[in-house]
């Protein structure tokens, strides 16, 4: 008896662990590459997905910012997939500053926000819904739910050096606010045409030199042998 009330308590912890492992909120681009804990693409015109964990909803007052380099223009079109009207442009705001929440704080600082940074951002309005299957999209997770994926189509000129995405405001929680925002390792990203290919650490980059090193070394003395 006992070993069956241990293995549903771990059961339950499992779930549990699952669950609150998915964020409240997330973005997502099909067919980008995952670099330092953000989904980038080299496109300009790509489908972005904003997710919403059905644990927590209703997530209210849903909101998509776009950060772009100071001094930069172009043109930004964020159009809800089989829709036809690109999302009006709600909010916006000058170098160094970020988008604020709803209780008036601003959304935590994280790169690329910050001096030489402007923005952009779009009202999505509430995620209510769980009918949707999510995951925690990041790479080496298996984590899954049900929520609400908003899917758009993002079509970007000008803006040499890209746009960078978050969503961010807030849910209720037994007459509780709590303001959230898309986790630093969840967020998406433009380069503005820039390759997305990895480029390795300078240690690593010692360590093959090294290693390259090393087996000439040994193929020569083989050699002499």
């Amino acid at each position: 008896m006992k070993k069956i009330i241990l293995m549903t308590v771990a059961a339950l912890a499992l779930i549990a662990t699952q669950a609150f492992a998915i964020p409240n909120l997330q973005l997502y681009i099909p067919g980008a590459t995952y670099i330092g804990e953000t989904w980038v693409t080299s496109s300009s015109q790509f489908e972005l997905w904003v997710i919403g964990n059905g644990k927590f909803q209703p997530i209210e007052d849903v909101f998509l910012a776009a950060a772009y380099v100071t001094g930069e223009t172009g043109t930004i079109a964020i159009t809800p997939v089989g829709g036809s009207t690109p999302l009006a442009l709600s909010l916006s705001g000058g170098d160094g500053t970020v988008p604020l929440l709803g209780d008036g704080s601003g959304l935590a600082p994280h790169d690329p926000w910050g001096a030489g940074t402007s923005w952009f951002s779009y009202f999505l309005g509430d995620f209510t819904s769980d009918a949707d299957m999510i995951s925690d999209y990041t790479e080496g997770t298996s984590d899954t739910g049900t929520g609400q994926i908003n899917k758009y189509n993002v079509d970007i000129t000008g803006y040499a050096s890209g746009l960078h995405f978050d969503a961010y405001d807030h849910i209720e929680t037994k007459n509780h606010t709590r303001y959230i925002f898309a986790p630093f390792s969840h967020d998406g990203e433009s380069t503005g045409g820039e390759s997305t290919t990895p480029v390795p650490e300078p240690g690593t980059v010692m360590l093959l030199g090294a290693g390259f090193l090393s087996l000439a070394i040994y193929t020569k003395r083989r050699q002499r042998g």
